[in-house]
């Protein structure tokens, strides 16, 4: 059996976050939940990630600023999801290095498969 990987989520939206959360668990892995993406930057765990999943727009700083500083400090994947799809946001997020970008509502299989596909 794959080791449990620690994936951490942000969004603003609590119920968003608990949603996701519960996902993460149902394929067996771990989720540390974070309301904004400078809570995760400043968080002691934030090496210890295998995957973040965020949420694009936040106060603060964005999903998309948030992917360009993971990219830069390590390989751990990003997944973005959206409430408002438009080609120049995936742009963005596709130039910031995401690994997967998607829509609200969105099939929550896909990102069981995506999940699974890239922790196990």
């Amino acid at each position: 059996m794959t080791q449990p990987a620690l994936v951490a989520v942000v969004d603003d939206d609590e119920d968003v976050r608990e949603s996701l959360e519960m996902l993460v668990l149902s394929v067996g892995h771990e989720a540390v939940l974070f309301e904004t993406a400078d809570a995760l930057l400043a968080s002691p765990l934030l090496d210890e990630f295998r995957c973040v999943i965020s949420d694009v727009q936040m106060p603060g700083t964005n999903g998309i600023q948030l992917a360009r500083e993971i990219r830069s400090r390590t390989a751990v994947p990003v997944i973005l999801i959206t409430a408002f799809p438009a080609d120049e946001i995936e742009r963005r997020a596709r130039d910031a290095g995401v690994h997967q970008f998607l829509s609200k509502p969105f099939d929550p299989n896909a990102l069981i498969d995506e999940l699974v596909s890239l922790l196990g």
